[in-house]
């Protein structure tokens, strides 16, 4: 598996950025299956068929006309997802609900193809009307599938996930939480440098808990090859924020095995030991941490004994990624230990 790393690399560039590779390499049909098995690992297989379209090179006639109806399923969903994230915002509009979409297929616009871009649920962020919202979904006869106070999610028929956040992003730290929020308030959901520093944060944020793979991460440098973002104003809604750190070693990652630009709001870092760290996590974990973990976590009967494993978890999880984060990662265990000391006053008063 290793040695088709490099390869499908340069299949997803070539994907990404529209570039025809010269490209000539003879794989069995089992190396051309675990290709795909390592672009859909990594959300990315719409882009990793574009590249391979991009060369000579072909799987057998069987795979590639697989490979083909899969890209005709994911551009069905991507329409259907892109339509009822707009009817959403309309409705809501009608209501007096001001929101917009977010990530998603609003960041897939940024791709060569768009509709290539792997699907998922459609985040919207209501930016003025959050308190009204319950009643309104009620008026609608809508039932939320999960609430709290930073998001509301409602499941649709069709199996379609809209969920609608109270804000853009939100870091662990209160100081520089409180620094991101002002600058969102004072910001239109078309300021292209904020939206890029959020999808940073939220990055960042998915780093430190359960993980990313490349879907997220071809998010930034999509934006990075496509958006004419002011890397100066870049540069400093990063520092604001603290993530300055981690950015540049992502910038580091992307340069490294993405490309897409030279042009970086900060200049890209390759630490050695760093570098290793977000290949591990990235190519390594991807998207299986959250299962593995929520897989242990239900085999595990026992409440205390649960809640120690959660708490030696992320404290791993923390003192491993304290390198690029030191302080959202304290301060994301000073979050879980008061959560869960106000669980336990909560079941106790109960």
């Amino acid at each position: 598996m290793d040695r088709l790393l490099p390869l499908f690399l340069k299949f997803l560039r070539a994907g990404l950025w529209g570039e025809v590779i010269d490209c000539n390499v003879s794989l069995t049909r089992h190396e051309w299956e675990q290709l795909y098995e390592i672009a859909y690992r990594q959300a990315v297989t719409g882009h990793f068929i574009d590249g391979v379209s991009r060369t000579t090179m072909r799987p057998d006639e069987d795979i590639w006309e697989r490979w083909m109806v899969h890209l005709l399923f994911m551009e069905r969903n991507n329409r259907h997802i892109a339509a009822r994230g707009e009817r959403w915002i309309e409705e809501l509009k009608k209501a007096g609900i001001e929101a917009f979409v977010f990530k998603g297929m609003s960041v897939a616009t940024w791709y060569t193809q768009p509709l290539h871009r792997s699907y998922g649920d459609v985040d919207i962020v209501v930016k003025n009307g959050w308190e009204q919202l319950p009643q309104t979904l009620q008026k609608w006869s809508v039932k939320p599938y999960r609430v709290n106070s930073e998001e509301i999610v409602v499941k649709e028929n069709s199996g379609l996930f809209v969920e609608l956040h109270c804000e853009w992003e939100h870091l662990y730290n209160p100081v520089t939480d409180a620094r991101l929020k002002r600058m969102c308030a004072a910001a239109t959901e078309n300021n292209n440098e904020l939206y890029f520093v959020c999808l940073i944060v939220h990055l960042q944020r998915l780093f430190f808990t359960y993980g990313i793979g490349l879907k997220q991460v071809c998010d930034v440098a999509a934006m990075l090859h496509s958006t004419g973002l002011d890397r100066e104003k870049t540069a400093a809604m990063l520092r604001a924020v603290n993530a300055e750190k981690f950015s540049r070693h992502l910038f580091g990652f992307i340069d490294t095995y993405m490309g897409g630009t030279e042009d970086y709001p900060l200049p890209p870092m390759r630490d050695k030991k760093r570098l290793t760290l977000l290949e591990n996590v990235i190519f390594g974990e991807g998207y299986s941490l959250k299962k593995r973990q929520e897989q242990d976590a239900a085999n595990n009967r026992h409440s205390f004994a649960r809640i120690i494993d959660n708490a030696l978890f992320w404290s791993r999880r923390c003192a491993r990624v304290s390198g690029l984060m030191a302080g959202e990662a304290c301060c994301f265990l000073l979050h879980k230990a008061w959560r869960r000391i106000g669980m336990l006053f909560t079941n106790n008063a109960k």
